[in-house]
């Protein structure tokens, strides 16, 4: 009974964080600021919005993705600490590689890496680091941009996630919680930055980017200096 109550604290905990209200990020979070391709990446840490200390991330990319990808001649490699799956269809990242990694007053967890797609016939190369899941004013993956080596953008929204969804995903695991297969949809900034970086189509605004699934290894009340606890 007592590791069932735990568990099910977990999941509730998940759903608060990723439940924050609006009115607890500064103004700089506002929903307005979100219309912009070029947005303020610093921000300070939300004092006690801590969805995870700690866990792993993965993101398999969708097939609409890659056959875009394929016909565009695009190729996709991570930026360390991010890894690319053996078969090149998706990749995974660390939570709680840098002291940054909590909410932060913008409604981000910072995750330092990206991704960087290739362009083969404009020879251009577009980076997407330092990355951000956010989780307010709305859901989704974001990163900072950069084209061939030289800063772009601050942020952009790459992919745009659903609340309701990301929660249908949600369950306990034994050192924590886990958001299962969180879809992501191609944003409007991300199809805008191909065309006018590349001259190359753009994916469909709306269609699926991939799925996010994150390892969140939190137990309410640990540290990453005491155990997990143990239960008779």
């Amino acid at each position: 009974m007592r590791m069932h109550a735990l568990r099910r604290l977990t999941v509730l905990a998940a759903v608060a964080a990723l439940s924050v209200p609006l009115g607890l990020a500064s103004a700089g979070a506002a929903p307005q600021q979100m219309a912009g391709t070029t947005r303020t990446a610093a921000a300070e840490p939300l004092p006690g919005a801590y969805i995870s200390p700690w866990g792993d991330a993965h993101v398999k990319m969708s097939d609409d993705m890659l056959a875009w990808m394929e016909r565009e001649g695009i190729t996709l490699s991570a930026v360390s600490p991010f890894v690319m799956d053996p078969d090149d269809r998706g990749f995974s990242m660390l939570i709680g590689t840098t002291a940054g990694d909590g909410l932060d007053t913008k409604g981000r967890i910072f995750y330092p890496g990206g991704i960087e797609f290739h362009h083969a016939s404009s020879g251009k190369t577009i980076t997407l680091t330092p990355s951000y899941i956010r989780v307010m004013p709305t859901p989704g993956y974001s990163a900072a941009v950069a084209v061939d080596g030289k800063a772009h953008s601050e942020e952009i929204m790459v992919a745009d996630s659903v609340y309701t969804e990301a929660m249908i995903g949600a369950r306990p695991s034994p050192t924590g919680f886990r958001v299962k297969n969180v879809r992501g949809y191609v944003s409007q900034d991300l199809a805008d930055l191909f065309a006018s970086v590349t001259g190359a189509t753009p994916p469909r605004v709306g269609s699926l980017w991939g799925t996010l699934t994150p390892n969140f290894d939190y137990i309410p009340g640990r540290t990453k200096t005491t155990p997990f606890p143990t239960f008779p």
